[in-house]
């Protein structure tokens, strides 16, 4: 399960994004603190998710909690990007799921996700998403298109157990991975997500998510 893919809420966050996004004076994306959480909205959808502010070497994280559940939290700005755009983050898993068939329905769940949605319209079905994933066993880079709609494109950055326990961090130049994921080059984006999930797999995942960045 996804924050935007069942069989049942295909296109839950989608949905939401029909709204005209406000229009952001910077590409600042609200950080994981006390005050930047309070502009980022909650989507449930299997139990949820359990997401809480923790303290890390006197650096504020975000700490993701799944138990058979899926939700995420979503940043909905119009953000301008370019050719130069970098989307930076870095993130911590302490699990994956070695079994899972990620490029199956059952095998739908990630330690962490990192959602980039863009659009070709108006409407929802007119919605593209980019899903930045730590994989649970395909090689780093391998693509594939979601299972529950080829309107998303998952791309792994990180994979396997290796980096347990590890903070890794990233780098992406979004114009040209959206072009990459979707032969279109585009110029804003509407919204950016994260979610934990473990709802397909009945699995755990403990992870950190520290701030991302537009810049």
């Amino acid at each position: 399960m996804s924050i935007i893919y069942s069989a049942v809420y295909a296109y839950s966050l989608i949905s939401l994004l029909l709204i005209t996004p406000s229009q952001a004076s910077a590409s600042q994306i609200p950080n994981f603190d006390q005050q930047g959480i309070k502009q980022w909205e909650t989507e449930n959808f299997v139990d949820k998710t359990q997401y809480r502010l923790i303290k890390e070497t006197n650096n504020q994280i975000l700490e993701a909690r799944s138990d058979s559940a899926a939700s995420g939290l979503f940043y909905k700005k119009t953000l301008p990007i370019t050719a130069n755009t970098q989307l930076s983050w870095r993130w911590k898993i302490s699990a994956i799921w070695p079994d899972a068939v990620e490029t199956s329905k059952a095998g739908d769940d990630f330690p962490v996700r990192v959602y980039i949605v863009v659009s070709d319209g108006p409407f929802f079905w007119q919605k593209r998403t980019l899903v930045y994933v730590w994989s649970n066993n395909k090689p780093v880079n391998s693509r594939w298109d979601n299972p529950f709609t080829n309107r998303a494109h998952m791309w792994a950055i990180d994979s396997g157990a290796d980096l347990i326990g590890q903070w890794t961090e990233h780098r992406r130049t979004i114009q040209a991975d959206l072009q990459t994921a979707f032969n279109k080059t585009y110029t804003e984006i509407d919204a950016i997500a994260i979610m934990t999930d473990s709802d397909n797999g009945g699995a755990s995942f403990l992870s950190w998510y520290d701030d991302i960045q537009l810049n």
